[in-house]
């Protein structure tokens, strides 16, 4: 107010540098959430149905499978949905760094 700006330039100039980092970084960890989420509710059978693919339905449909000694149908589903999670969460700390430094 000292400056005589207008609260639309202190909001563009001032404030929205500082928020969009942090936002950034939480929008990419949440993700990375919403994909085990997802995953986890398929394969509890709260999620997406049989006609669509998903990970956690696979993983479902073929956990009985692993007595019988075919456990690569469900552990290759699993390390995807694990590598997926944990590139995501890795881009968020990448992203996190770029904006720290």
């Amino acid at each position: 107010q000292l400056r005589h700006e207008s609260a639309l330039h202190t909001m563009f100039v001032e404030i929205l540098p500082n928020v969009i980092p942090p936002i950034l970084v939480e929008t990419t960890v949440r993700l990375g959430y919403a994909i085990f989420a997802v995953a986890t509710l398929s394969f509890m059978g709260f999620g997406i149905q049989p006609p669509s693919p998903d990970w956690g339905l696979s993983i479902s449909s073929n956990y009985g499978m692993i007595g019988g000694g075919f456990w690569w149908t469900v552990l290759f589903d699993a390390l995807a949905i694990a590598s997926l999670v944990i590139g995501v969460n890795l881009a968020a700390d990448g992203v996190h760094g770029a904006f720290n430094d």
